[in-house]
C-alpha cells in the first residue's frame, strides 16, 4: 500500500508530508479527527468519499479538507491507465494546537463557515510555487528547521485563505475546525451503494460501531446489514430494466463484492437469478 512517506515534523506532529502509495482499494485519509488538511495530487488519480460526495482528483489538482472523516478510493471499476497505478501526493496537516497560536485573536466568534467539509481547489501560480518548495525540504530534509517549518505554514495559511475569500485569516483559520454537519439518514443513503463495511460506514458517520448500529435501528428500524442489502438489491433490480446496462456492472455500480455474491442475494429475494429477471421471468 503505502510504499514511501517522508515527514516534517513541528512539535512532534506531522505538518507536512509526502506519500507515495501503490495498489489499494480503500484507506481512511491520513490525518486525524481535528485535523484540516491541504494536498496536491502529483502523481496518480484517487476519489475522496466524504459523508454527502464523492470527488474525483487527477495529477495537479488541490484538496483542502476540513476536519471530518474521510475514504481515499480506488475504485476496482475504475481501473487506473499504466501511468496512474502509483498515487503521490504532497500534503500539509493543520492542527488546531500549532496554527491557531500562529494569528493571535479570539478565533471562537468567528461566523465564517464555508458549505463544505473537502472540496477541490484551483493551483493558482502562488500556490503550485509554494507546494514545489514544500516538495524539496521534504526531500533535503537538512535544510529545513523549525523557524522555517512555522514560516511555510503561515505562509500557506495565508495564501489559502485568500483562495477561500475568507474575510480574515482569523476566519479562515476558525472554519477549519469547524466540522461540517452531516444528516444521519442522508450519509446512510448517499453511500448505502459504497460497498462500504458497517465499520467504515460508522467511521464515515463520526460514530463508534455501538453507536452507529443504535442510531441506525432508532432512524431505520432495521439492521444496517438488511437496510444496505435491500437498497442495493432495489437499485440493481431498476437497472437490470434497462437492457444496455452490462449485469457486471451492475454488481460493482451497486457496491457488490462479486458477481456471485450478488446472483445468490438477487435470487434469494426475487425468487429467479439476475438474467432471468432481466428477461422477464419476475415473480
Amino acid at each position: 500500500m503505502t510504499q514511501a512517506y517522508k515527514t516534517i515534523q513541528l512539535k512532534g506532529k506531522t505538518v507536512f508530508a509526502k506519500a507515495v502509495m501503490g495498489d489499494f482499494r480503500r484507506i481512511p485519509k491520513y490525518f486525524s479527527a481535528d485535523e484540516a488538511c491541504f494536498m496536491v495530487l502529483t502523481k496518480g488519480s484517487f476519489s475522496l468519499r466524504t459523508p454527502d460526495k464523492v470527488l474525483e482528483f487527477r495529477q495537479g489538482e488541490g484538496l483542502l479538507a476540513k476536519c471530518g472523516n474521510y475514504f481515499v478510493e480506488r475504485p476496482e471499476t475504475l481501473a487506473a491507465p499504466a501511468n496512474e497505478a502509483v498515487l503521490e501526493v504532497v500534503a500539509a496537516y493543520f492542527h488546531p494546537s500549532i496554527v491557531k497560536p500562529f494569528f493571535p485573536g479570539d478565533l471562537s466568534f468567528s461566523n465564517f463557515k464555508p458549505d463544505f467539509d473537502a472540496s477541490k481547489l484551483p493551483m493558482n501560480d502562488l500556490l503550485k510555487t509554494f507546494m514545489d518548495s514544500i516538495h524539496f525540504l521534504l526531500e533535503n530534509p537538512a535544510a529545513c528547521s523549525d523557524d522555517l517549518t512555522v514560516l511555510k505554514l503561515k505562509e500557506l495559511l495565508l495564501l489559502l485563505a485568500k483562495t477561500d475569500n475568507a474575510p480574515s485569516i482569523h476566519a479562515f483559520i476558525a472554519s477549519l475546525f469547524k466540522p461540517y454537519e452531516y444528516d444521519f439518514r442522508e450519509t446512510v443513503q448517499k453511500n448505502a451503494l459504497a460497498n462500504l463495511s458497517l465499520p467504515e460506514m460508522a467511521r464515515l458517520c463520526n460514530m463508534s460501531l455501538a453507536t452507529f448500529k443504535r442510531r441506525f435501528s432508532e432512524v431505520f428500524q432495521e439492521s444496517p446489514a438488511q437496510f444496505l442489502m435491500n437498497e442495493k438489491l432495489k437499485k440493481a433490480a431498476e437497472m437490470l430494466t434497462l437492457p444496455e446496462k452490462a449485469v457486471l456492472d451492475i454488481v460493482f455500480d451497486c457496491g457488490f463484492e462479486s458477481a456471485s455474491h450478488f446472483s445468490k442475494a438477487f435470487k434469494r429475494v426475487f425468487g429467479v437469478s439476475p438474467t432471468e429477471f432481466r428477461l422477464g421471468k419476475k415473480i
